[in-house]
């Protein structure tokens, strides 16, 4: 793939010039038999002015600016549209290079090119300076991003939790900006970045690229959660729990979306919706109880329940996902199936998917990438809780309504049911206050009377533990 805005000058296989076609995205060469197992190389010479980001990241492509000094700062995003906006590559989001890429940029001298990986060497001329960049990792053709600025870098070490892996270089590209900026960029790498590092090392397992870097680096756009060298413009913004919330879910990505990669557009929520759920408990760490429920419920009225987060078209295009649904509701059912299925089978469900294993902190280094579809992710889900839960995922992924919960009170007890899901099996906890004493059960929600003194009160998932309509608002419009 190769956007047709460029020209090819030469197209060549194993060194030998190979005729091509360059007609709607597709490049073709041809003329030459490859046998099945064998190893070639592909050489191409192309030019031209590559697309211009329209709202980057979200409508990606090459990002132009000039820093507050006037120089140039220049950056790619391409996550929606894809690798061929500036190379040749197989676009295609689950696609990696089994042996990672290398990388040679050269810019004019006083700017630096920051790109993923390990910096293996730079050389200069009296007008310019080459960057050789190197990962070795496996790495989604849409994470390569070209990064250009007169940066300075703020460097320290990380201890990770692979026991005897060498310091982890913690690196951070900046544009200068005075005592000023340089004080806001050591708050934010060593007050918030290498907590959440540490927090997400904890709770999900090691970082993924220890053998390179754990990077960041400033960018004319809001961000992108490129491997090794995720993109920052929240110009050192803290939320109202202290923190710097892009930083945090972008390195969220670093696992899931980096190490673990959807198999198609259709499995966005395995990248946003978990990203996101993990935003919540980072909430939860820095406030407690509070934060966690007031991030809950505020991405909760930020849901529009208009379509699916699962289409079923695995060629479903990322334009599809056209609202925050894929990140607010699949962080919801991650919440609600975590109750379901209780703390170890849940993070053992976490942890298989991003590493084929419930303990990651056993590996070493290089930690092997993995695809995963929806279906994946059910069928490890159900294995660990120990019955099939499509179900859970048919309501909450595939389906668009979310579930209606109707109740009915007598002299006798209570009867409950999903008004609009029949065979949804999900119960339901209720607390019952009686003669000053509370104790909690699970009820069927399949109608059947629940048998209740006439005298009790009833308060049903006081804990909103359950992702549900709670009728007080309209979907599929602006949100409230």
């Amino acid at each position: 793939d190769l956007d047709p805005r460029f020209a090819i000058v030469t197209a060549e296989i194993n060194g030998a010039e190979s005729p091509f076609e360059s007609a709607a995205g597709k490049l073709t060469l041809s003329d030459v038999s490859i046998a099945a197992g064998q190893t070639f190389t592909t050489r191409i010479v192309y030019e031209g002015k590559p697309h211009v980001a329209e709202n980057a990241p979200w409508e990606g492509g090459f990002v132009w600016s000039t820093t507050e000094s006037g120089e140039h700062w220049i950056a790619t995003a391409v996550q929606g549209r894809g690798c061929d906006l500036f190379w040749p590559c197989k676009d295609h989001i689950s696609d990696k290079p089994d042996r990672g890429a290398e990388m040679r940029i050269t810019v004019p001298e006083g700017l630096v090119a920051v790109m993923n990986g390990a910096l293996i060497s730079e050389s200069s001329t009296a007008e310019a300076r080459t960057f050789h960049w190197r990962t070795e990792n496996p790495i989604s053709s849409y994470h390569l991003a070209i990064n250009i600025a007169p940066y300075e870098k703020y460097e320290l070490g990380y201890s990770g939790t692979i026991e005897g892996n060498p310091t982890i270089p913690v690196v951070f590209y900046y544009v200068p900006g005075g005592d000023a900026k340089f004080e806001k960029v050591e708050r934010l790498i060593k007050h918030d970045f290498l907590q959440q590092i540490s927090f997400m090392e904890e709770t999900l397992g090691p970082y993924p690229w220890g053998e390179e870097k754990i990077g960041v680096v400033e960018t004319p756009h809001l961000g992108m959660e490129h491997q090794t060298i995720n993109a920052y413009g929240n110009k050192f913004e803290v939320n109202n729990a202290g923190f710097d919330w892009l930083i945090l879910h972008e390195v969220a990505h670093e696992w899931f979306g980096n190490l673990m990669t959807q198999e198609n557009s259709r499995d966005f929520w395995l990248h946003e919706g978990t990203a996101s759920y993990m935003d919540s408990l980072y909430y939860e760490k820095q406030v407690g109880a509070a934060g966690y429920w007031s991030h809950m419920w505020e991405i909760y009225n930020e849901i529009a329940n208009c379509k699916p987060i699962v289409p079923n078209d695995p060629a479903t295009p990322m334009d599809y996902f056209d609202s925050n649904d894929v990140y607010y509701k699949g962080a919801w059912s991650l919440h609600t199936l975590r109750w379901l299925m209780g703390e170890q089978a849940f993070w053992n469900t976490i942890r298989r998917v991003l590493y084929d294993t419930t303990d990651p902190w056993s590996l070493s280094y290089p930690i092997t990438p993995v695809r995963r579809s929806t279906e994946d992710f059910i069928a490890i889900a159900s294995e660990e809780h120990g019955s099939d839960l499509n179900w859970f995922f048919d309501v909450y992924h595939k389906a668009t309504e979310l579930p209606i919960l109707t109740t009915e009170r007598s002299e006798s007890g209570i009867l409950l049911n999903w008004r609009n899901f029949r065979d949804f099996q999900m119960q339901v906890p209720l607390q019952i206050i009686q003669d000053g004493s509370t104790r909690m059960q699970l009820a069927p929600t399949d109608g059947s009377l629940i048998s209740l003194p006439s005298n009790a009160t009833v308060r049903i998932d006081p804990d909103n533990r359950i992702l549900r309509d709670f009728g007080f608002r309209q979907w599929c419009q602006d949100p409230p």
